[in-house]
């Protein structure tokens, strides 16, 4: 399978990256072909810009810097988005990413009859590994909310069909289950 890894931590060293990394040597063990875009490391600009929408909405040319992450994105099968939360939400790279490469005309058009999901026929997992305890986000809706954005919102609505992963307490559980939380990443690439 062609997998793309999409990761976004500002931190190399974060729990968040150990949850990449057990992507990665998952997929290449099973034998996908597989590319990651790290965004911090990248430096992704996250901002979008009005040439973006020019290219987006007006007719106008994609900008380079967006074209290379479009291109992967056409070129995966799956596509795994690793991050953690922060104030309930996703980073902001990330949301910028999302805003910058998703565009209309490449991940969904409108169309006379109603919206086209561009990139159906895709699979993606989404791991989200945060600092709250489970039992508070699922209390609260928070799951809800969240899977909504992803699976209903920004992914679904472009055509692919998205599973979800959350981990909680990250930083205030013990190694035990930390560990727990890699095997279980593993387990989804199998």
């Amino acid at each position: 399978m062609k997998h793309l890894i999409v990761f976004s931590h500002l931190n190399p060293e974060s729990f968040t990256k150990a949850i990449a990394n057990e992507v990665l040597a998952a997929s290449e063990e099973r034998g996908d072909e597989v590319k990651v875009t790290d965004l911090y490391s990248e430096n992704f600009d996250p901002v979008l810009k009005f040439p973006d929408i020019q290219g987006m909405f007006m007719g106008g040319e994609t900008p380079s810097d967006i074209k290379r992450y479009q291109d992967d994105i056409s070129w995966a099968e799956h596509i795994t988005f690793v991050f953690p939360l922060w104030w309930g939400q996703m980073p902001a790279m990330l949301k910028g990413y999302i805003d910058r490469v998703f565009a209309s005309g490449f991940a969904f058009k409108y169309t006379e009859t109603g919206v086209d999901a561009m990139l159906t026929g895709k699979t993606a997992n989404v791991i989200i590994p945060h600092g709250s305890p489970a039992e508070y986000y699922e209390g609260s809706d928070m799951y809800k909310s969240l899977t909504r954005i992803f699976d209903g919102g920004v992914l679904g609505f472009c055509g692919i069909k998205t599973e979800i992963t959350y981990f909680g307490a990250v930083p205030t559980t013990s190694d035990e289950v930390r560990k727990e939380y890699l095997l279980e990443t593993k387990n989804l690439f199998k």
